[in-house]
């Protein structure tokens, strides 16, 4: 199960990765929309869509130098615009044909509503209701939901603010598994999802699937209504009609713009008025903006928030790290030299990934073993990731103890993800050669490398990207179980693969944390893969921005519409 669903995105992944890799393309142009008009009463629901008609999209805006006057921000506590940038609008509006982020989490996905949303990164429990207002498992086989009853559509036509109903969830779920679509991944293991009532909805499911939960609560979960998609048959140009605390307004290709939803079934929520949305491909660039005060939040790079704060000493910064990114380096464990695990072992002790982050990734990231979980604290922690590496003596014993002769040139296989790769392979080339080996660096394409390394496995040591993988269990069973289709390094052990198929089924996440804990200890011990830089960005806000706490893991930004912007002079 885990296998087929990893198929269906590991391509689309790779595009998403390669194109991310430079932070200064183009923007995408975004989609035009078909429009409705909201209304100020609810009227019988509507079963053909309004006429439509074309967003006119107009001249791009010269972008302000860094030396620009800063903008007054909002007068009045709760109420204002926030501002904010991405680098790219989506490239249509529907949100279950699409993987990116660009539509789920910073685009239309902003409107709808999901069953569940994530907990804080801090949190014992994993994930909390949204639309729910309880759930249970029935039993192994079954998973019983029950809806808030205050939950409306916008008061948009054509669903014109009714209520959310069991059918509505049930219909979209439907339609989010549908033959390819690319976010069908998330529901694998759901067998039928039918209406009890207007308010509840029976899952059965495949066993219990400990992930389940946090898939319903994706960012690419979102709840649609079956009158909009009838409008066209699609959702590519809308009409835009959700249950979320947004309301759409307009995309051009330069912005897009969200009102506050004044209907939201949460209290106080959201705090501001709205959302303006600037496209921006540069880093660079937006960083300045929020310099010059024309943004109130903004994510940069580590090095530059200490430039930032300097200058804005009221700013507000918060890291975000996001488990099972960044560059993977991994042994081939099936031939020889690396089928020794002593030697891997001597490999891990001759190299000082932490030095790496510094002189390679700019102190950014973190050192972990690639494994997406849902939260910072279910990962090893540093002091437990140092004892298998930063050791010569050590490497030098291991080395001699497995008996294994340098000879031959060791090749490593790195994929042209950016230039922090190739540096990274020969910084794996200087551990080879404490150990002995004279080793070369053979570059490859990003679509070589996901052909012949990603899923062919013709690889000694391979540096590049890492996978994308969804889910916990998704990634054990694919890339670290004995059976995973895409465990090319060839590691494996009856004891991990019995961890790995009980923490599938540990629905309590204290237990669940515990048996993924001993996985990784066995993985460590395995010293055949571990990713260096996985992704951390830092985010910024400026001192009139309340309640800021940016948690964007698995597509959440529910933490928007927590946000308040105070009363604020220009000095």
């Amino acid at each position: 199960m885990y296998a087929f669903a990893l198929v269906t995105v590991l391509f689309t992944g790779l595009l998403t990765v390669a194109c991310s890799s430079s932070d200064d393309g183009e923007p995408t142009a975004a989609a035009t929309a078909v429009v409705a008009t909201a209304t100020s009463e609810s009227v019988p629901t509507a079963t053909t869509g309004p006429d439509t008609a074309d967003t006119l999209i107009p001249a791009a805006t010269a972008f302000p130098s860094e030396t620009a006057t800063p903008v007054t921000p909002p007068a009045e506590t709760g109420g204002g615009r926030l501002r904010l940038s991405v680098p790219e609008a989506g490239p249509h509006f529907d949100i279950h044909r699409e993987v990116s982020p660009a539509v789920s989490t910073w685009g239309i996905g902003l409107i709808y509503s999901r069953l569940f949303r994530n907990t804080p990164a801090d949190s014992p429990e994993l994930v909390l209701c949204e639309l729910c207002e309880s759930w249970e498992f029935v039993d192994a086989d079954k998973l019983r939901i029950t809806l808030r009853p205050d939950v409306m559509w916008q008061k948009i036509e054509p669903l014109n603010g009714r209520r959310l109903v069991a059918s509505d969830v049930v219909f979209s779920l439907e339609r989010q598994r549908a033959p390819g679509s690319p976010n069908g991944d998330l529901l694998v293991g759901i067998g039928a999802i039918t209406a009890v009532d207007d308010r509840t909805l029976d899952l059965e499911i495949d066993g219990l699937d400990a992930d389940l939960l946090l898939n319903l609560a994706d960012g690419r979960t979102r709840i649609v209504a079956p009158e909009a998609v009838a409008v066209t048959g699609d959702l590519l140009r809308g009409p835009n009609v959700g249950s979320g605390p947004w309301i759409w307004v307009d995309t051009t290709a330069q912005t897009a713009t969200y009102d506050r939803n004044p209907d939201y079934f949460e209290m106080g929520a959201p705090g501001i008025d709205g959302l303006s949305i600037s496209f921006i491909s540069s880093a660079n660039t937006r960083l300045t903006a929020y310099r010059t005060g024309l943004l109130d939040i903004v994510d940069t790079s580590g090095s530059e928030v200490g430039r930032t704060l300097s200058r804005f000493p009221g700013s507000i910064s918060k890291l975000v790290t996001s488990p099972g990114t960044g560059a993977e380096i991994a042994f081939n464990s099936s031939d020889a030299p690396f089928d020794s695990v002593l030697l891997r072992r001597a490999m891990f002790r001759a190299m000082d990934p932490w030095s790496d982050l510094e002189t390679i990734w700019g102190g950014d990231g973190s050192v972990t073993l690639g494994i997406p979980d849902p939260s910072g604290s279910w990962l090893l922690s540093e002091d437990a990731m140092r004892t298998a590496f930063v050791d010569t003596d050590r490497a030098l014993e291991l080395m001699s103890e497995s008996g294994v002769t340098p000879s031959g040139v060791i090749e490593i296989t790195v994929g042209q993800f950016g230039d922090a790769y190739i540096a990274q392979a020969r910084s794996v080339a200087d551990a080879l050669t404490i150990l002995g080996f004279e080793s070369t660096v053979r570059e490859v394409s990003t679509r070589e490398f996901a052909d012949d390394v990603w899923i062919g496995g013709n690889y000694q040591i391979f540096v590049g990207a890492q996978a994308p993988v969804d889910g916990v269990s998704n990634d054990l069973f694919s890339v670290h179980h004995s059976a995973g289709l895409w465990n090319t390094t060839g590691f494996s052990s009856d004891e991990l693969d019995g961890l790995i198929e009980l923490q599938s089924e540990q629905i309590d996440p204290s237990d669940r944390k515990r048996t993924l804990l001993d996985a990784q200890f066995r993985i460590l011990e395995g010293a055949h893969r571990f990713t260096v830089a996985a992704r951390e960005t830092h985010w910024l806000a400026r001192e009139w921005v309340g309640g800021f706490d940016p948690d964007p893991r698995r597509g959440e930004n529910a933490w928007l519409s927590r946000l308040t912007l105070a009363e604020h002079e220009e000095t």
